[in-house]
């Protein structure tokens, strides 16, 4: 069992779900009695009391950006959920935004950790300081991502940040799985060379519950995309069936299966027992100090022959059309120096990988090296696609 386990959520692209897998991932595994804490990095632009019913204004309650500008202890910005998941908000307040300090964060993880079993680090869209030193500080980092191009190849620049700040990547989650001319999540986890934890599928569901202010995994648990998180924080659990009774996770199995082709849900006449919430829910409020650093480490069930391979995809997996090559663009640009010492600039040599075989795409003398950048970029493009079929 993994406790005490620091994630950081990430995937340069805006809008691939990161915030809801974050939330849906904590809830799973608090009602599986792990205390668990998300924690909103997106300093700038906060949204993750939009998906929450909490009770605070962020604009005056204690948040993240008073912890990171060193006016409150993390303590006072932790608020409980409904659903058992504790929070940690971000401000919205921009003067409030230009106070913080990345360099305390370091603390803030380390404080969280201490009490509890697992914490989650939401990460902002893009690649900046406030992905990067989240990916630092985390045991392993999740890439999240949708079935589309873009999001495929900004999924592939994540997972080589997170490789060049020496973070272990944990593995994908695939959302909104099964639309448009997508191919299998499994030739998507093959091509990025990563690990599938889970496919998420596209589920109204999901929108209806975001506008609820509750967790999919909470608001509709007998939904395709509630059981596609609860099986991919079991994933995290390695193999744990402590998500869950073991009625559960083998009625799950039964009663509903998301196809890694399709994305659509097939179930059969055998109910699913809901996962019952955890304790010491309190509405939204803030947590009293005297019940900070709830109990900390939660013993799984223990159940002969559970391989842990909920959610796994079955079936053959197709070779991978994908070559290695990566564009030769530094991923970070002109950031801060406060991170530039941790991840490296543009690379100083051309792709060696031609070797003379594309001379098209190599650097000459007094020729713009954007150029090959740019070319190696649609190189990558074109591996993607043709996952595709195109």
């Amino acid at each position: 069992m993994v406790t005490n386990h620091v994630y950081t959520v990430a995937g340069a692209k805006g809008g691939v779900g990161k915030t809801t897998t974050s939330i849906n991932l904590g809830a799973s595994l608090a009602a599986a009695g792990r205390s668990t804490v998300a924690v909103e990095l997106d300093l700038a632009m906060a949204n993750l009391v939009d998906f929450l019913e909490l009770d605070i204004d962020v604009r005056t309650a204690t948040t993240l950006h008073d912890v990171l500008a060193g006016e409150a202890e993390v303590k006072s910005a932790i608020y409980e959920t409904e659903a058992g998941l504790a929070v940690v908000p971000s401000g919205t307040d921009l003067d409030g935004y230009a106070e913080t300090d990345l360099d305390r964060l370091s603390e803030v993880v380390e404080t969280l950790r201490w009490h509890y079993d697992a914490v989650i680090l939401d990460t902002p869209a893009g690649l900046s300081e406030e992905t990067v030193r989240p990916m630092q500080l985390a045991d392993e980092t999740l890439l999240v991502s949708t079935p589309r191009v873009a999001s495929i190849r900004n999924a592939r620049n994540t997972k080589e940040l997170a490789e060049r700040v020496d973070t272990d990547v944990r593995g994908l989650v695939l959302t909104k799985s099964g639309t448009g001319a997508s191919p299998g999540a499994d030739r998507i986890s093959e091509f990025l060379d990563v690990e599938l934890l889970g496919h998420v599928p596209e589920d109204d569901a999901v929108p209806h519950s975001q506008d609820a202010g509750r967790p999919v995994a909470v608001n509709a648990p007998q939904s395709g995309a509630a059981i596609a998180y609860r099986r991919i924080a079991r994933q995290l659990v390695e193999g744990s069936t402590a998500i869950g009774s073991e009625t559960t996770a083998d009625s799950e199995a039964t009663a509903a299966t998301v196809s890694p082709e399709t994305g659509s849900e097939e179930r059969s006449a055998t109910p699913m027992t809901d996962v019952p919430a955890a304790d010491g829910q309190c509405d939204g409020e803030s947590r009293p100090p005297e019940e900070y650093g709830r109990a900390m480490a939660v013993e799984p069930a223990t159940r002969d022959g559970d391989d842990g391979a909920a959610g796994d995809d079955t079936g053959a997996v197709s070779e991978s059309d994908s070559a290695d090559a990566v564009s030769d663009v530094d991923l970070l640009g002109d950031e801060s120096a406060t991170h530039s010492s941790a991840v490296e600039g543009p690379r100083a040599e051309a792709d060696s990988e031609a070797n003379g075989e594309e001379p098209d795409d190599e650097a000459t003398p007094g020729e713009d090296p954007s150029k090959t950048a740019e070319s190696d970029t649609a190189s990558l493009g074109s591996q993607i696609r043709s996952l595709f079929g195109f």
